[in-house]
């Protein structure tokens, strides 16, 4: 068996790490990619997204380490329960507002009992068996904020926006809001009205909850979290309890796997190859081809000077 791993921060500098963390046990492999808040809430010297995925990590050390760790999905709900202790006592800290927004973080697990594989998916973070399968849970309010900033982007480079300035003023409009930008005469009316038409064109099911989140802008996102009755609702481990889309557990006969690769959304695409440098390889062929992510592969943001799209890591145990 062989077991390899690369975890690269947004950052191109190195200044700072990212919001994804691997970890890696006896047996059980896991990733988590803590969500990127706007607002850059910080606890103990950390971005909250880091913050919620290192205490996850932590949590599912500490039950693995004491055997209290569950195998079936029950095992998604103690983690959660783990993160929201630490939240609390982060409110009691007054570190956190009770009604602010709360750390987030996916989850993409994998575990060999022996004779078979667990698989934990919680969030976008996906999974790929043996060089072939891939299993990523992606939640359809991030189609509706790649769709916005892909006519955001498209309107403003018209305006002869280009480069940073390009991609910082579209993350402007698509964190803060529609009205916002409507307001401050970054769009104009018709521009404004056509976006929302196309929203209610390729969303019809949720296209009010869609056009008011976008109104609103990214900022307010983590309301859809764990609400299962929104058509926008998604789950998330923010330790508030789960619900929605983007829960999975499954398993697998360990002599069905040949390899598994664990891998967070800052790769766009997948390699036709199983190693870590397969996976880079793939990466900058992506920025060398669609830097901005609007192209051939759209994402919720792009490329800077200063940063790439997002965190990016694997985490690949090959067994034969």
């Amino acid at each position: 068996m062989q077991i390899s791993s690369f975890n690269r921060s947004k950052y191109r500098s190195f200044q700072a790490p990212g919001e994804d963390v691997i970890l890696i046990l006896t047996n059980l492999y896991a990733l988590f990619d803590g969500a990127t808040d706007p607002t850059k809430t910080m606890l103990d010297g950390i971005t909250s997204g880091r913050f919620a995925a290192l205490t996850c990590a932590e949590a599912v050390s500490r039950l693995w380490a004491t055997q209290k760790l569950a195998r079936d999905e029950e095992l998604l709900h103690q983690v959660n329960a783990q993160l929201e202790q630490v939240l609390l006592q982060k409110i009691t800290q007054e570190q956190l507002q009770a009604e602010g927004k709360p750390p987030s973080t996916t989850m993409a697990l994998a575990w060999d009992i022996g004779d078979e594989l667990l698989f934990f998916l919680l969030g976008d973070s996906g999974v790929r068996l043996n060089g072939k399968e891939e299993i990523v849970l992606r939640k359809q309010i991030d189609h509706v904020s790649t769709l916005a900033r892909m006519t955001i982007f498209k309107l403003l480079r018209e305006q002869d926006l280009d480069g940073d300035e390009l991609e910082y003023q579209t993350r402007q409009v698509v964190y803060f809001g529609l009205d916002k930008a409507l307001e401050q005469g970054v769009l104009k009316g018709t521009h404004y009205q056509n976006l929302l038409e196309r929203i209610k064109l390729n969303f019809p099911a949720s296209a009010e909850e869609g056009i008011n989140f976008l109104k609103q802008g990214v900022v307010s996102q983590h309301r859809f979290a764990n609400q299962e009755k929104l058509p926008l609702g998604y789950a998330a481990l923010n330790g508030k309890s789960l619900a929605g889309e983007g829960m999975l557990c499954f398993s697998r006969p360990k002599s069905s796997i040949k390899s598994l690769e664990l891998f967070t959304d800052g790769y766009f695409s997948l390699p036709d190859v199983v190693t870590v440098a397969g996976w880079e390889k793939e990466f900058a062929q992506i920025e060398s081809i669609d830097p901005s992510k609007i192209d051939s592969c759209p994402a919720i943001k792009g490329s800077t000077s200063i940063e790439f799209s997002d965190d990016r890591s694997v985490l690949i145990v090959q067994y034969a």
